[in-house]
């Protein structure tokens, strides 16, 4: 994992999410256009989860489900933009590391809440963030996507910078989470409702 400048203008940001049921789990990717501000690209799979869930071990529970979905996704210069961490991990490296890690391609993980570090809560405006740091060290940072609206964790994955991360999920969001990761996340819901209702 390596924390390194964009090699190319973000235009394209391919977002993978994945909803559970019982057994079954659905991996959903959309690939989301920031110039026209719009989805161009979707797919989705329904499979038996493959891995219990255990804390701090997300990534063997949703890798093996979102990496055959960004495989697929058309053309070379995308980021992947992840539901999950990167950096901001016990372990320093999340899903999004992992995903990026194995794909060889710059990876952003976005989450809902801190899962380690220590940080203070932003302002209250749009675009306020501030650092996450664990043991001393930066690993993300609390962003406000939306005025009043709980933050959301941004951290790298791999080969992106901390601040190229966070403009991304800023440019990519309307609602507290950036859209790609809302419209991957309802595909797969979708996708999970067909099987299990």
């Amino acid at each position: 994992m390596v924390e390194a400048p964009l090699p190319f203008a973000p235009r394209w940001v391919a977002a993978a999410d994945v909803a559970y049921g019982e057994k079954l789990a659905a991996a959903a990717v959309v690939l989301w256009d920031t110039e026209g501000d719009r989805a161009v690209w979707e797919a989705s799979f329904v499979a038996p989860v493959p891995f219990a869930y255990r804390p701090g071990l997300f990534s063997l529970r949703e890798a093996p489900l979102v990496l055959p979905l960004l495989a697929r996704v058309p053309g070379d210069e995308w980021v992947a933009l992840v539901h999950g961490h990167g950096r901001a991990h016990p372990l320093g490296a999340g899903l999004a590391s992992v995903v990026g890690v194995i794909l060889a391609r710059p990876t952003v993980g976005c989450a809902g809440s801190l899962l380690c570090g220590q940080a203070l809560p932003p302002a209250r405006p749009r675009g306020s963030q501030s650092p996450v740091r664990l043991r001393g060290k930066l690993v993300g940072a609390l962003v406000r996507t939306r005025e009043a609206v709980k933050p959301v964790v941004v951290s790298v994955g791999n080969a992106v910078t901390l601040e190229e991360a966070v403009a991304l999920v800023l440019a990519t969001s309307s609602f507290r989470f950036p859209e790609p990761l809302r419209l991957a996340d309802q595909l797969a819901r979708r996708a999970l409702r067909c099987v299990e209702p």
